[in-house]
């Protein structure tokens, strides 16, 4: 590939000058093939394939923020001529030096530039474009959009990489977005209970369970094509794109000391590398590849018919037995034959296939299928229509289904037949066609008024409403579960496909305000959470003091949580700094899970640790060390607590799952007193000691009340 050269205006020219360079620049490095630069609309599906991109389609539209049609496929209202030639310059440029997945943004900010100008009383060309145009361009963008940052970031680099450089204006423009970053708000964090907006990424359990039910006992085509992908999807935690991108030679194996296990190959889509997800049980492992050897016998016709095209462009596929019909008069019995259409096609259903009628007729019989035995004669038609109409089904991209991987689609596991989950049409055979993520979210209720798979079969939520769910949230499903059981950031990152750690934090719904609730939560409807010791004790008080109910209460108290190395801690940091210093068994905000393992080890794995020392302090203090019974003082009550919390852990009386917290020490200690007691004991020593002043050993009165005030 060639350098990238970039357009650099001279300050010897004027900005009208230097516009029409930097245009004549642009078209004559113009990065897209088989594009009409008069047109106002440009399909770049083949410029940059995406991931499982199948016959989805990348038109960018040259449109005013003024064209209010909801037609994307049209331009009523394009930008203003002054400005058109700019837009398309500068839009040609960016996609040839960063060739984005994403482009949409820049046509945004192209649109709020030209509607400022407009606004500002200007003529609607880039010359006139000034700061203060540009601070009403990012009002305009606050109205428009939820999320105006992401727009107005890239208002900025138009300015900063395009306008100064090729010194599109008279004057430079000094100027930086007013618009703050602001976190978004994402719609896969768990929904309150009180939320109007009962948006949850995590699929209710009513959901996974009428699924695994469907997967079972229906038959219908588009069930279990739906509950295939939710096997996938079940399998390991992945994008759809990842899972519809899967080759049909996906399946791997691995010799291990217990002999061989499955795996399946994968190709992450944000950057990681090609990996291999094992299964995690041998269950999963047969269910998995029965999943897959259903969905390579149901689309091999399809695949044939693919692997065809991709080996002879501009020809139709013809099934064996049909060779011989290549650009002969055919009739609808054969044109149903090809299409791989198990029922006859009526002649008033001709023109669904763009089937043009020819004037001749046949009389051979063995032409007009059996329903057609008892006509004299049969219509013929031309076969250039059908091959046209064939033709007409792959996209400009074909045959690469997937840009990322090259995959092609004969080669990809998720190429079916056309029609495939249509049920108010016939499969066509011999007709590839990909499914796309749009389909599978509408099989799973994204469109509540259409059937989906939890309506055909008669599945409702416990309060009667539909069920709906999108095809992302059993990668946040999988995700919720790997962080409760405290699997490793890097192990998840790994697990999931991701490049980096960081991305973890938006499909954990388990720290903060979400780690209670999702912990024990996977439906829309909230099971009882069972808590012990002085929790319950605080909750019922709560309670009682405020006329709350004991969930009310308990969601109150448990409202500001996160993860600690010793359990689960309940202060809310947003208030007041933790007042303990790593001494978490002496907290009353601290919480224990009877039954996780990774607090029941760290709590023995403490308590020895104190017991060992605690003995050899005490061994210290019987010698006469100095300072050995100010450390027993200090430590023997934190040997205590972990032994209690040992205790409780061990419990077969309690439930696995209880929330277990003990009572605050009589005197705890916190930084802000320890520091007071260090300040106190260091002004004491520069005191001249009295000889008759003598207490306890070696310790001063001072010293003696810090002791029993437990600071030491």
């Amino acid at each position: 590939m060639g350098e990238i050269v970039h357009f650099v205006g001279k300050d010897a020219l004027s900005a009208r000058e230097n516009l029409e360079l930097f245009i004549s620049h642009a078209k004559a490095n113009f990065p897209f093939a088989n594009i009409d630069w008069e047109s106002n609309s440009w399909d770049i599906s083949t410029f940059n394939i995406g991931r499982a991109q199948g016959k989805a389609k990348k038109i960018a539209h040259f449109k005013s923020m003024r064209d209010e049609s909801r037609n994307k496929s049209t331009v009523q209202v394009p930008f203003e001529t002054d400005f058109l030639c700019f837009a398309k310059a500068t839009f040609s440029e960016v996609m040839r030096r960063l060739r984005l997945a994403e482009f949409k943004r820049h046509l945004y900010a192209l649109q709020t530039i030209e509607q400022a100008l407009i606004d500002s009383k200007l003529r609607p060309c880039i010359t006139q474009l000034t700061t203060s145009v540009l601070d009403k361009a990012c009002d305009l963008l606050k109205v428009r959009y939820t999320d105006p940052w992401s727009v107005a970031r890239v208002l900025e680099r138009i300015v900063t990489e395009i306008v100064n450089p090729a010194r599109l204006t008279p004057n430079f423009l000094d100027w930086r977005s007013p618009i703050q970053y602001k976190a978004p708000v994402r719609n896969d964090r768990i929904a309150s209970k009180e939320s109007d907006k009962s948006i949850a990424r995590l699929p209710s359990l009513e959901s996974i369970l009428a699924l695994a039910e469907i997967h079972h006992t229906s038959t219908n085509v588009s069930d279990k094509l739906t509950t295939a992908f939710v096997t996938l999807a079940m399998y390991a935690p992945s994008r759809a794109s990842e899972i519809l991108s899967l080759p049909v030679d996906c399946i791997r194996s691995a010799d291990t000391k217990d002999g061989l296990i499955m795996g399946i190959a994968w190709a992450p889509a944000k950057g990681a590398k090609a990996m291999t997800k094992f299964a995690a049980s041998d269950e999963f492992e047969a269910v998995v590849k029965k999943t897959v050897r259903y969905l390579v016998d149901l689309g091999a016709p399809a695949r044939t018919a693919a692997a065809w095209y991709a080996s002879n462009p501009g020809k139709a596929y013809l099934p064996p037995g049909t060779e011989h019909l290549r650009n002969q008069p055919i009739t609808l019995h054969e044109a149903a034959t090809i299409l791989g259409k198990t029922t006859p096609i009526d002649g008033c259903e001709s023109y669904r296939y763009a089937l043009l009628k020819r004037e001749d007729r046949t009389t051979d019989k063995s032409r007009m299928g059996l329903q057609s035995q008892k006509a004299r004669w049969v219509a013929l038609y031309e076969f250039e229509s059908l091959e046209n109409f064939l033709l007409a089904k792959l996209p400009d991209a074909f045959p690469v289904l997937d840009g990322h991987t090259g995959l092609k689609w004969h080669e990809a596991l998720w190429v079916l037949p056309e029609n495939i989950f249509r049920p108010n049409a016939q499969p066509l055979l011999h007709v590839p066609s990909p499914l796309s993520t749009n389909q599978l979210n509408n099989q799973l209720g994204a469109n509540p008024r259409g059937i989906t798979i939890f309506s055909r079969n008669g599945k409702v939520n416990p309060d009667g409403s539909p069920i709906a769910i999108t095809t992302h949230d059993f990668r946040h499903l999988l995700n919720t579960l790997a962080q409760s059981k405290h699997l490793s950031e890097s192990l998840i990152a790994f697990w999931s496909g991701r490049k980096s750690v960081k991305q973890n934090e938006w499909y954990d719904h388990l720290p903060q305000e979400a780690f209670i609730e999702a912990y024990l939560k996977l439906g829309a409807k909230q099971r009882p959470l069972l808590v012990g010791g002085h929790l319950e004790a605080k909750v019922n008080s709560i309670a009682i003091a405020h006329s709350l109910t004991r969930e009310q209460a308990l969601k109150l108290e448990l409202g500001a949580t996160h993860r600690t190395r010793y359990g689960i801690c309940r202060h809310d940091h947003a208030l007041t700094p933790c007042p303990k210093d790593k001494d978490c068994v002496s907290c009353g905000e601290h919480t224990f899970v009877k039954g996780d393992k990774r607090h029941h080890d760290e709590a023995e794995f403490q308590f020895k640790l104190h017991e060992k020392a605690v003995a050899d302090a005490e061994a210290a203090d019987e010698r006469g060390e100095p300072g050995a019974s100010r450390w027993l003082k200090l430590h023997q009550p934190k040997l205590e607590r972990w032994r209690l919390v040992l205790t409780k852990l061990d419990d077969p009386t309690i439930a696995d799952g209880t929330f277990i917290t003990l009572p605050p020490p009589e005197n705890p200690q916190s930084k802000a007193g320890l520091a007071q007691a260090v300040r106190i004991v260091n002004l004491d020593a520069k005191v001249p000691k009295k000889p008759e002043a003598k207490v306890d050993d070696d310790l001063d009165a001072d010293e003696k009340l810090l002791l029993d005030m437990g600071f030491f």
